[in-house]
């Protein structure tokens, strides 16, 4: 089978990155740089690995279904009452279990986004009415017209949300947005939760990358739930405190809406393992400042190097988190990806987010090491002007 057709199959049938038996099997290789999953490279907090080792006693016995000492450390450390949390198997069942418990019969989706809400949608039987967003993501939506009137200005914007979310009884929202590191400024969302709120349609708001923004940028919607009930939050312990292989999410509503999600979860989702790597992670308050750090260096040296490279045929399209989209000018990306899988190096084909036009790979922000690896990788490739 010619290398390029089985490396569009492949592609064609991967939703996410992160496949690294798949990778074996296409690059023949065992290692790989994966920068196609937007994990923190520098991996959990050291505690973890105690805990893990301690809680292996407890793989005899079935974990605690309500995981109520791992929900009262969520509640302490993210100052929630500890009835409006429920925790689950990584953000995608709680996905799964939110829709499934809501059961909406018309849902909003801005575009192009994670696959996993539209996928939740369609279980349903949702009808879904996209939003396009594009590479700038929320940038579509956040900058204004200096030049127009403020006033007239809000109500043609509050319009345009009316017609966007006509028939919707919920709304997803992601900020950081994935794919594109775009963030949802404060006075864009206040006015979305202002219209959902009048005409009855809930918010799936998304932050599983909230963590990895810097002080000035990171401020989470759950202090808007008191005063909204058709506000959802969505927190992932899985992507920052890198623990992928243990699957570890958290949704914050008001105690109503969780009492219902609860009655459609599985109530053993969360393995004793999750549960204790998610307390002690939590409790490491040093670490998350010093991932922050490391990964401002590492994405300052990358996008310093990415622009001496003068990269004729490659745009990059800068974020604040930890992973950007680079778009190929003028040619389908398949190539340059071949190219990087051969080097040992994954990148993430964007080509199965809708509503994202162009020629898109989207790449993690890893240690300084990795990114220098990754603009050799670029400078090989024949769009390089370097070449």
């Amino acid at each position: 089978m010619p290398l390029r057709w089985k490396l569009l199959k492949i592609r064609g049938d991967a939703m996410h990155g992160g496949n690294l038996r798949r990778a074996k099997e296409l690059y023949g290789l065992e290692s790989f740089i994966d920068l196609s999953a937007n994990i923190n490279p520098f991996g959990p907090p050291d505690g973890v690995w105690a805990s893990l080792q301690k809680g292996m006693a407890d793989i005899v016995n079935y974990p605690d279904p309500e995981s109520l000492a791992l929900r009262r450390t969520l509640s302490s450390h993210l100052e929630q009452p500890n009835e409006t949390i429920m925790v689950g198997n990584g953000a995608g069942e709680l996905i799964f279990t939110i829709v499934q418990a809501l059961k909406p019969k018309k849902v909003a989706i801005p575009i192009p986004t994670f696959s996993e809400y539209e996928r939740a949608a369609r279980s349903v039987g949702a009808e879904i009415n996209y939003i396009p967003l594009g590479p700038r993501g929320w940038a579509t939506f956040n900058r204004m017209d200096e030049e127009s009137n403020s006033s007239d200005e809000e109500s043609y914007n509050d319009q345009i949300w009316i017609e966007l979310l006509n028939g919707c009884d919920l709304l997803f929202l992601c900020s950081p947005h994935n794919p594109t590191g775009s963030v949802l400024e404060k006075d864009t969302f206040e006015r979305i939760l202002r219209l959902t709120k009048a005409i009855g349609c809930r918010i799936l708001f998304d932050e599983s990358f909230l963590d990895f923004l810097p002080d000035e940028y990171r401020q989470s919607t759950r202090s808007y739930l008191g005063d909204n009930q058709h506000l959802i939050v969505l927190y992932s312990l899985t992507k920052f405190y890198s623990i992928p292989g243990l699957r570890l999410g958290t949704v914050f509503a008001h105690q109503s809406l969780i009492s219902n999600f609860e009655q459609y979860r599985d109530p053993w989702s969360v393995n004793v393992l999750a549960q204790h790597a998610g307390i002690t992670a939590l409790e490491d308050l040093r670490y998350p400042d010093e991932v922050r750090e490391k990964l401002r260096e590492s994405r300052a040296y990358f996008y310093r190097e990415f622009d001496l490279g003068k990269f004729s045929k490659l745009k990059l399209w800068p974020t604040s988190v930890n992973f950007a989209l680079i778009e190929i000018l003028n040619q389908a990306p398949d190539e340059l990806i071949e190219h990087l899988g051969r080097s040992g190096i994954l990148v993430r084909n964007c080509a199965s987010f809708a509503g994202l036009p162009g020629n898109f790979i989207r790449v993690a922000i890893k240690d300084i090491f990795v990114m220098q690896r990754l603009i050799e990788g670029l400078k090989g490739w024949s769009g390089s002007t370097n070449r």
